[in-house]
């Protein structure tokens, strides 16, 4: 019986699982570059905090009125709100027209790309993947 054969096979559905995690980092960083470019800047103001149950920071949820008057919300986490963020505080987030859903406050948009440490903890995640399988090959 030859295993050559399945680790071979091992190491491509490694290198699938790898390629879709830099796929889906790619689309999610296109997404922000798309709101970062065609987005509208309005000033939503923080309706509640919702505190979650295991562990980590609150939730803002900041409530926004766009072009065409739709009233929308959007949740932000601790980091992407001004220190000292309270109900009834106003916050600049911007909104794609296209899809207005499709929102986040002014403060993450301006990170830099390397900032957004989710995906580059992605891209870590695929890279590691890729070096230990060719290294095990």
């Amino acid at each position: 019986m030859d295993t050559r054969g399945g680790t071979v096979q091992g190491a491509i559905a490694y290198d699938i699982v790898a390629g879709l995690i830099l796929v889906a980092v790619a689309w999610q960083m296109r997404r922000r570059l798309i709101l970062r470019s065609r987005g509208v800047e309005v000033t939503a103001t923080c309706s509640d905090r919702e505190w979650r149950t295991q562990g980590g920071g609150p939730q803002f949820l900041l409530s926004y009125t766009t072009a065409d008057g739709i009233a929308r919300t959007h949740s932000a986490g601790e980091s992407a709100v001004p220190p000292g963020t309270r109900d009834g505080d106003g916050v600049a987030v911007l909104y794609d027209p296209a899809a207005p859903g499709r929102a986040e406050t002014v403060a993450v948009s301006r990170k830099p790309l390397w900032k957004h440490y989710d995906m580059m903890g992605l891209v870590a995640v695929a890279l590691l993947i890729l070096v230990v399988v060719r290294t095990q090959g």
